[in-house]
């Protein structure tokens, strides 16, 4: 498999499908948001005030949590455009400056609360969670609401990944995503459930937001599990848009039937890929059961084009503004 720069992938992928659904609710669970940021301004993104949020201070874990959201919610013509802007955001604070990871009783919680706000995808950041190898009750009684509610968690699979304790506790749509390099390389390692379940996405040099205004690059896991919780969400937008019910549920297998074939350094390593576009628009035809082509059919496809066009054009009155 070919190699593809994280950067590149996440240009190939703005405004498919005309930038999402506001009926669509995208959780994100990392740490709090600093929603002062321009690429902020206009998106649909509510703060949910978790044990873990009022423990936070404007340091790593609010850097990263914003970094993560704007992957997804970054407006479009902001100095960071995320990849499904009009779709409803969550902010569930599971990570916070006063310890180095997260406890099952708070993941538990962020999970329910998400819910309760009508998530209908919920990415999981990686970290150091307690318990790894039992899940609690809590958190099994947690997952299991997920089940109830056909919602799907999307989880960052990098070494230090909660998607194997996820899988303990019986999650039904579970996909765990790692990173890759331009040289089709793991980034970080990987969570064990990528071999069976999982997808590996490019990730490296992601440009997301950072506190007190800026942008900066990142890689890992938990940013390319970030865009693939984006794309999730356009794919249950374009069910919306032709008058079926989303089902988050069939977007994994839709995710997991679409996806590129990859030669990986090791056998127990992640075989599947999303290199582009092209897995986007075959997972959305399996999933509604029509052909896309978002790149030349709709006005937001139109600045795409211009995009990675040699010549140049005023592509900027093509995009789509929240």
């Amino acid at each position: 498999m070919v190699g593809v720069a994280g950067s590149d992938f996440q240009q190939e992928l703005l405004f498919a499908f005309g930038g999402g659904d506001p009926q669509i609710t995208i959780a994100v669970l990392d740490g709090p948001v600093d929603r002062t940021h321009d690429c902020f301004r206009g998106a649909r993104l509510i703060p949910l005030h978790t044990a873990a949020a009022v423990r936070c201070a404007d340091e790593f874990a609010s850097a990263q949590g914003t970094h993560l959201a704007s992957l997804i919610f970054g407006q479009a013509c902001s100095s960071v455009e995320g990849v499904a802007p009009l779709c409803r955001g969550l902010s569930a604070p599971i990570f916070s400056d006063d310890r180095p990871g997260c406890s099952q009783a708070d993941l538990a919680q962020a999970i329910v609360m998400a819910l309760d706000h009508g998530a209908h995808i919920i990415h999981i950041s990686g970290g150091l969670f307690e318990g790894r190898r039992q899940p609690t009750a809590e958190l099994s009684a947690a997952v299991a609401q997920c089940n109830d509610h056909n919602a799907l968690i999307v989880a960052g699979a990098g070494r230090d990944g909660c998607a194997a304790l996820l899988r303990r506790c019986g999650a039904a749509n579970l996909l765990p995503v790692g990173a890759i390099d331009k040289y089709g390389r793991l980034i970080g390692g990987g969570d064990a459930s990528l071999h069976d379940i999982g997808i590996a996405v490019p990730g490296a040099r992601l440009i997301g937001a950072t506190l007190e205004g800026g942008i900066s690059e990142r890689r890992g896991a938990n940013y390319s599990a970030a865009l693939i919780a984006g794309i999730a969400g356009l794919l249950l937008g374009a069910q919306t848009a032709i008058g079926q019910t989303p089902d988050p549920g069939a977007t994994v297998e839709a995710i997991l039937g679409s996806a590129t074939p990859r030669l990986a350094a090791r056998a127990d390593e992640c075989q599947r890929a999303w290199i582009g576009r092209a897995n986007v628009e075959a997972a959305a035809a399996r999933l509604t059961g029509v052909m896309y082509d978002s790149a030349a059919n709709s006005p937001f496809g139109f600045w795409h084009l211009a995009q990675t066009n040699p010549q140049s054009s005023d592509h900027v009155a093509f995009r789509p503004r929240a």
